[in-house]
């Protein structure tokens, strides 16, 4: 009864929360092919708020698509993942999460901080301090309402959030890299007409949550249903040992 309660209650706050997610136009669209160690993991798909920032998705779009000096995103790594709060990536000069490029110059300014760090899937820009944008990104798995007077939000995961959240849950070292080679292999447009997107987007967050988890979800309950038999024949074998078996019980009390 009192799980069936919290899962009531956890549906009616993500509901509420779709509910009030303010909408912002998705001017263009970028995907990323993504591989780990030597397979493939998928593709990630943004949607682009360049109504909003418009300076902000022509720096990202331009590294993606033509690159600075040659360079793109494809051949960058993931670098550091941080469990519950985001995965980062984009470093196009050192790999490591260093480096900083924009096609403004080495750092562009803050746009604004319209759009707010309120749900998981958004695509955030990197910085390390006030007014120094460059090439690399975040992307959140949770909200982080303490970043949004700091850090600008450009756009969201449309497709794909169930590879944010298996990069998000590779191994670290202590300094929260990643230990596993996650690498964008491949960079490309879709077009296609602008279209309005909310911005939180519990149901992404909430179904690849369970499609990345489902396998170490179900060997806990598969571990938890091995016990349960376990004890039940102990239960059983003690009863036999003492004589006293839950028929001769209920005889007992007769």
């Amino acid at each position: 009864m009192m799980f069936a309660k919290k899962a009531f209650v956890l549906v009616l706050f993500f509901l509420h929360g779709y509910g009030c997610s303010q909408e912002y136009k998705i001017t263009d669209q970028i995907y990323f092919d993504v591989h780990v160690d030597d397979g493939y993991l998928g593709r990630i798909v943004f949607g682009l708020f360049g109504e909003e920032v418009p300076k902000t998705v022509k720096n990202f779009k331009e590294i993606a698509l033509n690159g600075i000096d040659g360079k793109t995103y494809v051949g960058t790594k993931f670098h550091t993942a941080i469990e519950r709060l985001l995965i980062q990536g984009g470093d196009i000069l050192y790999n490591n999460g260093t480096g900083f490029s924009s096609i403004y110059g080495k750092y562009f300014d803050d746009e604004n901080f319209t759009i707010k760090p309120d749900s998981s899937g958004l695509l955030v820009m990197v910085n390390h301090g006030p007014n120094t944008n460059g090439c690399q990104f975040f992307i959140t798995t949770m909200a982080i309402p303490w970043i949004e007077d700091t850090n600008v939000v450009f756009g969201k995961v449309l497709k794909g959030a169930e590879v944010v959240h298996r990069i998000e849950h590779y191994k670290t070292d202590v300094n929260d890299k990643i230990l596993r080679n996650v690498v964008v292999t491949g960079v490309g447009e879709i077009t296609g007409a602008p279209f309005y997107e909310p911005s939180k987007n519990y149901e992404l967050t909430l179904w690849a949550w369970i499609k990345a988890g489902w396998f170490p979800l179900a060997w806990s309950f598969t571990i938890l249903a091995f016990f349960q038999m376990v004890i039940k024949r102990l239960d059983r074998y003690i009863e036999i040992k003492e004589g006293v078996l839950p028929t001769q019980e209920k005889d007992k009390k007769a």
